[in-house]
């Protein structure tokens, strides 16, 4: 089963410039560089969310994220690493199974409801990735849930930046374009999370993607 790791997080003002430049010149770069890494996306909140940066990297399986060599670059973060976690605030971070996609397309646009309590999907959920990803508009569906290994919860980026949140996992919905995302969000809002199979609270927002690395 493939894995994700899913990142929310804000950034001290004073941060962002810093933040940008060693996201797309360093970080997504040597983290892609890991084994078993397929690729990492960036996403900024265009509106709700309680986050404005989403991002995430889909792996192998969720256990290259306990990898010694994933371990390795938490453990020894390199210079800007360590100064850019000093400007992160609110870090929520899970690796998850990937249980459930339809689609093989990258939208423009993330629609992503996160379940910060628990999440079971039920066979409505299922349901609902199969009825979404057969509109014209939409590009990929995705169920996460967080794996049972988490990655130590210690290591020295964390140190720096502070403890992370765990989230129970999300409801991803890839869109062709922002009306797309907004009529999506307004079917989710309208959904009842317990029928997803998710305890409140959960958590709404739409994203758009701002860059995607590959590996190789």
């Amino acid at each position: 089963m493939p894995g994700i790791l899913a990142i929310w997080n804000d950034i001290e003002p004073e941060g962002y410039e810093h933040f940008e430049l060693w996201y797309n010149r360093e970080h997504l770069q040597e983290r892609v560089g890991v084994p078993g890494f397929r690729f990492g996306r960036r996403y900024e909140a265009v509106s709700d969310g309680d986050r404005r940066f989403f991002a995430f990297y889909e792996v192998d399986s969720p256990a290259v994220l306990t990898s010694p060599a994933y371990l390795r670059r938490l453990e020894t973060p390199t210079p800007w690493t360590q100064k850019t976690m000093t400007y992160f605030r609110g870090m929520v971070r899970t690796v998850c199974d990937l249980r459930q996609s339809a689609g093989d397309l990258v939208g423009s646009y993330a629609v992503v409801l996160r379940a910060d309590e628990a999440f079971a999907p039920t066979p409505a959920a299922s349901a609902l990735v199969e009825e979404l990803a057969a509109l014209p508009s939409i590009a990929r569906v995705q169920i996460w849930t967080a794996a049972a290994s988490q990655t130590k919860a210690d290591t020295a980026e964390m140190k720096i930046r502070g403890k992370d949140r765990l989230t129970a996992g999300a409801f991803v919905v890839e869109c062709v374009r922002l009306a797309d995302a907004e009529r999506v969000a307004s079917v989710l809002s309208k959904s009842k999370a317990a029928d997803l199979g998710m305890t409140e609270p959960s958590v709404l927002g739409i994203y758009g993607l701002l860059c995607i690395k590959t590996s190789g």
